[in-house]
């Protein structure tokens, strides 16, 4: 609580008192004003009209309204309500924005161009790759067993897992593929490590990327849209990513000799 200054301006040293001590009737006891500003006897709030454009539940303007504009009036000449007036023009900085879909976007193109690019060279040699028949080599050098099945399968995921991201059409499934191909890959490339040819620090910022995507979303610019499970990322993510981590482990216990 604070008190206001009952002294007359002669009284004052400082003319700019004016300003933080209003005078009160001569003979009149200082008013007790409450630490906003307001005469607790005298407070009041102004109810909105209704012209008065669309206020959220804080008293602030919508977008409307051309900025944070609050409905509470004060209780005496010259003392406002202490909230201000600038910053972000009535919108809240904490929202989903148009950066956030540009930026999932990118991430959605290069993520699924990527697995598209190395699918197109493991099954049809396109891009100066090592074809179906290397790659079967490469399984089977690996460990893996069935290498024949197991390379259209791999391939194929590749490919349409990647197609599928790009478009953010059916994104939780195709993530979760590529966590399930990008565990293999991890698992394959550990003993080597981290850094150095053969290590896994490519495959890990890959399967980073889809994971990001996963429990992200596609965001606004996608096929998704309109499904249900783009109006719940964060569930269906946890569910894909237990499909897909049961299909890497399967994978890796039955299909290859260790």
């Amino acid at each position: 609580m604070s008190t206001y200054d009952g002294r007359s301006a002669a009284h004052r040293k400082d003319p700019d008192d004016d300003l933080f001590f209003p005078s009160s009737a001569a003979g009149a006891p200082a008013s007790t004003y409450n630490a906003s500003g307001h005469d607790p006897d005298a407070e009041h709030f102004a109810e909105p009209s209704d012209t008065d454009a669309g206020f959220d539940a804080g008293g602030f303007s919508d977008l409307d309204s051309g900025g944070a504009t609050s409905v509470m009036q004060p209780g005496g000449a010259g003392y406002g309500t202490g909230m201000p007036t600038g910053g972000f023009g009535g919108r809240d900085p904490y929202r989903w924005h148009g950066g956030a879909d540009f930026g999932l976007l990118v991430l959605r193109l290069v993520l699924g161009g990527t697995f598209v690019a190395n699918g197109l060279q493991h099954l049809f040699g396109l891009f100066h790759g090592v074809g179906r028949v290397g790659f079967e080599h490469f399984l089977t050098t690996a460990g893996y067993q069935h290498v024949n099945a197991l390379s259209w399968v791999a391939g194929g995921t590749e490919l349409v897992a990647g197609a599928l991201v790009v478009l953010g059409l059916f994104t939780p499934i195709a993530a979760a593929g590529m966590l399930g191909l990008v565990a293999n890959l991890v698992a394959l490339e550990w003993p080597v490590g981290f850094f150095g040819a053969g290590g896994y620090e490519f495959a890990l910022v890959l399967g980073a990327a889809a994971f990001a995507v996963l429990f992200a979303g596609p965001g606004r610019v996608s096929l998704d849209r309109p499904t249900p499970w783009y109006r719940r990322p964060v569930l269906n993510g946890f569910l894909f990513l237990i499909i897909g981590a049961a299909a890497a482990v399967i994978v890796l216990m039955l299909l290859r000799h260790r």
